[in-house]
């Protein structure tokens, strides 16, 4: 899901009018997904495969009494027909699970919060690190970090700003931007964020003096 241009104009505006407030630096982050999450369809599909068997007992889908325990050589060809039976329907679970999970967003959707979280966390200290955020002068750069598809956002501020700010003050930040995401406003969710986080930045980091604009005023699609 490319931005437009008009959406990059609107966001580098937005960023350029709350630095003006500020002697911080906003960089903004946008990806459609933070990981691929192919272990979701991998660990359902397992899971699936390994439940088939005693839900087909409990249902009397597959009766004991059906297959001759004995040491007799139809015992053992019951054991085996039956056998085979289940491996061969697990298999063929296992691989419609897959399939069917591995399909265009339904992995996202299933993926565990805490998953996909990671992966954003992840990804955003990665695009922290590699962008040079960190390097500001005075240590007070803020990412602003979303990920459509986990229907996540991360604030990352350097350690100038943790020196002042508490990190529970930027749940409004990420409420402002998960709120326009969801309606499939991303632009105006950056836009959102950018003028919030101007605001608590503005509270701690008035401008003064000359300020050089280290980060560049614009959004990153990765």
């Amino acid at each position: 899901m490319a931005l437009s241009h008009e959406d990059h104009v609107r966001v580098s505006a937005a960023i350029g009018a709350a630095e003006e407030t500020t002697s911080g630096e906003i960089f903004c982050v946008f990806t459609e997904a933070a990981d691929d999450h192919v272990v979701v369809p991998l660990g359902l599909a397992a899971l699936s495969a390994l439940l088939l068997p005693p839900l087909l007992l409990w249902f009397g889908v597959l009766d004991p009494a059906w297959v001759d325990l004995g040491w007799s050589a139809g015992g053992a060809a019951g054991v085996r027909e039956t056998v085979t039976l289940m491996v061969a329907a697990s298999a063929i679970l296992f691989a419609l699970t897959w399939l069917i999970v591995s399909l265009g967003k339904i992995r996202y959707r299933l993926a565990p919060a805490s998953l996909r979280e990671f992966a954003v966390h992840r990804a955003a200290m990665e695009a922290f690190l590699s962008h040079g955020i960190h390097l500001t002068e005075r240590r007070t750069g803020v990412l602003i970090f979303l990920s459509r598809l986990d229907r996540h956002a991360e604030i990352i501020a350097d350690e100038g700003i943790y020196a002042k700010v508490d990190e529970a003050i930027w749940g409004d930040t990420v409420s402002a931007i998960l709120n326009h995401a969801r309606s499939g406003d991303i632009a105006g969710g950056f836009v959102a964020a950018v003028e919030n986080a101007g605001k608590v930045m503005a509270e701690y980091f008035p401008p003064g003096g000359e300020k050089p604009n280290e980060l560049p005023d614009r959004l990153i699609e990765v």
